[in-house]
Formats: structure tokens, C-alpha cells, sequence
């Protein structure tokens, strides 16, 4: 989660019951040179336990449009870590929430309307009295680390190895990590640390996710596959993931990539990172099914989305705001989310209008649940909202997009999402499409 415990910046615990805001809160977060996410949860049950670990310096709660309903957690944490600035982000506030909450102890709240910037100003005017160097009795970077590869199936060996150390002092940290955590195996770690938000789902413990689905929770920090020809950008690129401590691999031979050691040991999720690709170094990725990061120079053309989108791109990211917007689109894209700059949205829908040349005359056919299920993609929901919201199961709907991709020939959403603007089974007009911004 974030970058560790950064010199210099202030520790975070956010918590929201919406996934995709607090998805997207965390990893923009992340992206910020003087924020470390901590944890990140989904109610109150789990928020007191994380800050009673971290001991964060801020704690963000979304309160969504029932902030009265945080009053109780708000009261709680406010008692226990008076020194921790609470901040309650609403849609909507009534005279009697605003009371509650000041009496309860918010240092400040903040509506939706003023954006991530708005939120960021305030984080930061937060920030500024904090002690930085005070860590509470959270977790130690290098716990943090050690958490992870244990998370990730990595021996005490294999660990010791990676990070220069002995095994014994594997085997100390390990015992430090347990006794924090209250747990009593590696697994049972692995697990407290996964509900408060301090690391994501260990792969072990779930089934791999399809290659069309979410590639990782955001919660992870992303190994990046660096594409691209030498230049400044790429260089710049490079810096950036270097700088929020992302393992990164350059890709030099894209048809050797499979054969690699760090491919098959790396359990977490993968993103490529194609700074200007060039034809051949598209399709490699996407075979594999890992997302990716496009960052452009702002001549991105109708065809080269639709090659894009067709091979995996999730996020397209300005070559010129590389340092601000980059480590929060990596984040998104590698938990599924499509992300664009404001600029390119436009871009997108024609292109997925116009882009027909070498796509067959022939629109299929589809069964009406497919078609719910088309729509569903467009709208950006995952199997289980889908599932959700047209109360079925989500099996029923993993096989209902089996066969609308083999009807459409294509192995991805975003491709099915490409393919049905060009065949006229989506609108641009209609609506269909809601982008992540």
C-alpha cells in the first residue's frame, strides 16, 4: 500500500464503502510525493483497528451522502488517537451532520464538488502540522516488505536472497509482523493484513482472475514492463516508477518476454508501461493478459486507439504529466479501471465509432443477456456489479461473456467495448460509456 514509510510524508488511512472510490482515492494518493497510504478499508469495523496499527497522521472517511453515519466511528477514533486529523469527505451535509461531526472531533470536511484538488488542498493544509517521523507502532518498511513476498509465496530463503539480509532476520521480522498483527502463521497475517487495507489479497487465496478481468486490487504496488524507444520520456517514465519504489523491467526483446525468471515468480499483478509503441511491441502483453499504460505525445490517431484498446490498454497518460498522473493510472488500470486524460475521452468515442476498416460487414447476433451483458461493459461494471444488478449469478455471467467475446472474436472488454462501437451495437450518443477520469 503506497510507498512505504517515505521520508518526509505524511501516513494516510482512507476508508469508503464505494470500491471504486476508494480504489481510485487510494491509488491517487499513492501518486503523491507527500502522502503514504497506510490501509485502506471499507467501514468503521475495520478503520479502528487499522489506525490503532498504523497510527496514520490523517484519516480520510468517505461519508458518502449519509455522513451522519460515521458520527459513532468519527467519536471512537477521535477518543482514542486525538492526535490523528479526521476528515470526512460528503455529498451532501445537514446543519445537525456538520454539528455531530465537529463535536466528534473532524478537523475537516469535505464536499465532493471540489474535486481531488480541493480534497488534496485540504489534505496537505493537514499535513503541514503533522510530525512526519512519527510512525506510531505500525509496520516498519522493511516489514512491509517481507509481508509482501510472503503474501506473495516467497520462502524465507528466497526472501533473505532478494533483500541481502540473513534468513534469521527474516525469521525476526516475521515474529515482529505476527505479534503487530495479533496473528499466528503466515497465513492468518497475510490475512489481518489484507482486511485493513495495508496490503491486497494474497493471489494464493483467490482463483487467478480472468484475462479479460481485474488484474489486482490497486492495493498492490504493480511490477512495471517498460516499453519503448531510449529518449527523455521513457527516461522520465523510468525515474517516476523508480522513485515510488516500483520493481521495474525493461523490455528490450518483447518475444522473450514469457521465457524471463522475474514472469514466472512474480505473483502480483503486471502492467506494461508502452511509452510511443511502435507495431511490434503491442502484442505481447496482451496475450498474456496483463493491462497496460499508454503514455502519448498527444498525436494519438483513431487507429492507434483502437490498436490500444484491442491490446490491452486500460490508462493513456500524457507524456508531459508523466510525474503527476502516471503511479495513479497504473494503480487503476492494474485493478481493472479504465482511465483516460480528459482530453482523449473524445478521442475515444470516435474512434470507437469510425474505427471500422478492417473489421468484417457482419454484426452477430446476440441474445438479449448478452446484450445486458455488452451494456454492462460499457457502463465500466465488473462481473459481480453485473451480476448485482441483474440478479443473477456471476457464473451466468462469466458464461454469457464467453460467448458474446467468441461472437465478437475478441479475448478482452476492452476489445468487446472497441468492436461494439464499430458494429453499431453501441452508441456514442447514448450514454453507455462512463470513463474514469
Amino acid at each position: 500500500m503506497g510507498r512505504g514509510s517515505g521520508q518526509g510524508t505524511s501516513r494516510i488511512a482512507v476508508c469508503s464503502g464505494d470500491q471504486l472510490r476508494r480504489d481510485a482515492l487510494a491509488a491517487y494518493l499513492s501518486g503523491l510525493p507527500d502522502f503514504t497510504v497506510v490501509g485502506r478499508v471499507v467501514d468503521g469495523t475495520h478503520l479502528v483497528p487499522l489506525v490503532e496499527l498504523e497510527r496514520p497522521h490523517i484519516v480520510l472517511i468517505d461519508g458518502g451522502q449519509r455522513p451522519g453515519d460515521t458520527v459513532p466511528t468519527l467519536q471512537l477514533l477521535h477518543g482514542r488517537h486525538p492526535s490523528a486529523r479526521l476528515v470526512l469527505a460528503y455529498e451532501r451535509l445537514s446543519a445537525e451532520d456538520f454539528a455531530a461531526a465537529r463535536e466528534a472531533g473532524v478537523a475537516a470536511v469535505v464536499p465532493y464538488a471540489h474535486g481531488l484538488g480541493g480534497l488534496v488542498s485540504v489534505l496537505r493544509g493537514l499535513a503541514s502540522g503533522v510530525d512526519p517521523d512519527a510512525n506510531g507502532v505500525g509496520l516498519t518498511g522493511r516489514q512491509r516488505e517481507i509481508l509482501l513476498l510472503v503474501a506473495s509465496g516467497h520462502q524465507v530463503s528466497e526472501i533473505a536472497e532478494m533483500l541481502d539480509i540473513s534468513p534469521g532476520t527474516v525469521e525476526n521480522h516475521k515474529r515482529r509482523v505476527y505479534a503487530k498483527l495479533n496473528a499466528t502463521s503466515a497465513a492468518h497475517a497475510v490475512a489481518r493484513a489484507a482486511t485493513l487495507g495495508i496490503i491486497g489479497s494474497t493471489p494464493a487465496a483467490q482463483p487467478a482472475p480472468p484475462a479479460d478481468g481485474p488484474r489486482g486490487d490497486g492495493g498492490q504496488t504493480p511490477l512495471a514492463v517498460v516499453v519503448g524507444f531510449a529518449g527523455p520520456v521513457l527516461d522520465r517514465v523510468v525515474t517516476t516508477l523508480i522513485g515510488h519504489r516500483v520493481a521495474v523491467v525493461r523490455e528490450h526483446c518483447p518475444q522473450a518476454t514469457p521465457q524471463i525468471h522475474w514472469h514466472r515468480s512474480h505473483r502480483g499483478p503486471v502492467v506494461r508501461v508502452l511509452v510511443d509503441p511502435a507495431a511490434d511491441q503491442w502484442r505481447v502483453g496482451a496475450t498474456l493478459g496483463w493491462a497496460a499504460v499508454m503514455v502519448h505525445d498527444g498525436r494519438v490517431d483513431r487507429r492507434t486507439m483502437g490498436e490500444a484498446l484491442t491490446n490491452g490498454v486500460l490508462a493513456l497518460v500524457h507524456g508531459d504529466h508523466v510525474e503527476a498522473r502516471l503511479m495513479p493510472a497504473m494503480h487503476l488500470a492494474a485493478g481493472g479501471y479504465m482511465v483516460m486524460d480528459p482530453a482523449s475521452s473524445g478521442l475515444f468515442t470516435d474512434s470507437m465509432w469510425n474505427w471500422s476498416a478492417d473489421l468484417p460487414p457482419v454484426v452477430p447476433r446476440l441474445t438479449a443477456r448478452e446484450h445486458d451483458i455488452l451494456r454492462s461493459i460499457g457502463r465500466n461494471q465488473t462481473v459481480r456489479q453485473t451480476a448485482r444488478a441483474l440478479g443473477i449469478a456471476m457464473k451466468t455471467v462469466e458464461n454469457a461473456q464467453g460467448h458474446l467475446f467468441s461472437k465478437l472474436g475478441v479475448h478482452n472488454r476492452a476489445a468487446a467495448l472497441a468492436k461494439a462501437y464499430t458494429l453499431g451495437l453501441l452508441q456514442p450518443a447514448d450514454g453507455s460509456v462512463q470513463l474514469v477520469r
